[in-house]
């Protein structure tokens, strides 16, 4: 004859369902905030490309009115 468990079966079930659903929540956190960061990284990587991109534009239109101006005045 088996020998009877001293832990009854259904609290064994829940505390292992329990558990498994609180460390499955704490990987799912760290896995959801670490994909949060990266794309917040890319995000600021894309501003600072826009920003260059911008100040860039502003210096070129700068010279081209300036060599317009320089046109204007030798006619």
């Amino acid at each position: 004859m088996p020998r009877p468990s001293s832990f009854p079966r259904g609290p064994a079930i829940a505390l292992g369902l329990t558990s498994s659903i609180a460390i499955g929540a704490v990987f799912w956190s760290h896995y959801s905030q670490v994909r949060d960061r990266t794309q917040m990284r890319e995000g600021v990587e894309r501003d600072k490309m826009r920003m260059k991109l911008k100040r860039q534009q502003k210096k070129e239109r700068a010279a081209a009115e300036r060599e317009a101006e320089r046109e204007a005045q030798q006619q």
